[in-house]
């Protein structure tokens, strides 16, 4: 499991200290796979994470929605946006907190839009 491989790797630190940051909030649960460790709520996923040999990567579930109020995440692609670590200096854990609530909030607001969609739907 990445898990394992994260828990003991060179970026030990930086999993372990995003792990507890992650799991500071009740509503987040982990769950661990072959390829990489993920974080989510009721909503949907907040975040992905697993080593590289160079470096730490968390990828966030809602990242295209977040790129434009943090320009620091890389990627290009329909949903997930990504951040780099290569070395604890690099992890800023206010801005990590405010990122992370940010995505809660955004996928509260999709389930109640749909919520509302399918109420105005059925009427």
């Amino acid at each position: 499991m990445q898990y394992d491989k994260d828990i003991k790797g060179v970026h030990a630190d930086i999993f372990k200290s995003v792990r507890k940051i992650l799991l500071s909030y009740a509503q987040i649960k982990e769950l661990k796979n072959e390829n990489q460790t993920s974080y989510s709520d009721e909503y949907g996923v907040i975040v992905m994470m697993r080593s590289r040999k160079d470096m730490f990567v968390m990828a966030f579930g809602k990242g295209a929605q977040l790129q434009e109020r943090y320009p620091m995440l890389q990627g290009s692609g329909k949903i997930v946006r990504h951040l780099y670590f290569r070395g604890m200096g690099d992890l800023d854990e206010k801005l990590l907190r405010e990122m992370i609530e940010e995505s809660f909030v955004l996928g509260m607001e999709k389930y109640e839009m749909q919520t509302l969609k399918n109420f105005l739907r059925d009427q």
